[in-house]
């Protein structure tokens, strides 16, 4: 009987998957080197291989930040969006896929089972024997299949870092609005990570919503997150000024 656990070893396979997941891997060292134009030809070329390598996608959009390149940044980090939700609605027909096989073998191990607990053999018989020891071995299968049918699979979403990726790509963009979704999408997705508040916290000062943002430093400070004493100030002060307005 075929697995899931087969069929997606065999797509990790793909030699071309294979090629692009080492290009990514060369792509992350050039980033890290700051050698961010040969980092992002090589993200280029593993998404010429595996168009849904998110990865790949969001390596090019790294690249592009460091390069100042925010829209072209923008575009990349959407496209690893894209792939991930790609990649996930393949890896879930290939699922369904897996599991129409496993209900074929529960039914064929049923009918198998039932076939025989009808057989008529002489008590104590060696054939009555062979017979009983295939029913357990024949329900251990069954057992088994039932309970891999039966698991809870969770949905899964992008990582949290895509979004505050996107988020700042947007805010360098000076596309405020947008930035502030893709924060507060990451803040979902996460809520314990410190960043994001604090990203966050950034663009509702500047957009005039002070006490928000002083609601979102306390959050980001709570999480561990070392917020800049400047900006701690400059909201401190617009609260302040609020507050003596008649």
């Amino acid at each position: 009987m075929i697995s899931l656990l087969a069929v997606t070893f065999l797509l990790a396979a793909n030699p071309s998957t294979v090629q692009a997941e080492r290009l990514v891997k060369e792509g992350d060292k050039l980033l890290g080197s700051e050698r961010f134009e040969l980092a992002l030809q090589a993200y280029r070329e593993a998404i010429q291989l595996d168009p849904l390598m998110m990865m790949a996608h969001y390596g090019a959009g790294q690249a592009q930040m460091a390069l100042k390149r925010y829209p072209e940044a923008i575009t990349s980090f959407k496209d690893a969006r894209v792939a991930f939700a790609a990649r996930k609605a393949e890896n879930l027909a290939l699922h369904f896929d897996v599991e129409r096989l496993r209900q074929d073998r529960i039914q064929t191990l049923r009918d198998k089972i039932r076939e025989n607990q009808e057989r008529l053999l002489p008590p104590g018989s060696p054939e009555e024997r062979e017979r009983d020891r295939r029913l357990q071995e024949w329900d251990v299968q069954l057992q088994s299949l039932m309970r891999d049918l039966n698991e809870v699979r969770e949905t899964v979403e992008p990582p949290p870092g895509l979004a505050l990726a996107l988020g700042s790509a947007y805010f360098r963009s000076g596309q405020m609005k947008e930035a502030e979704e893709e924060y507060r999408t990451a803040i979902r997705l996460q809520p314990s990570l410190g960043e994001p508040r604090n990203n966050l916290a950034v663009v509702l000062f500047l957009t005039g919503r002070a006490a928000e943002a002083q609601q979102q430093v306390d959050l980001a400070e709570k999480s561990g997150f070392k917020v800049a004493s400047g900006l701690k100030k400059d909201i401190e002060s617009a609260l302040s000024a609020a507050s003596a307005k008649p």
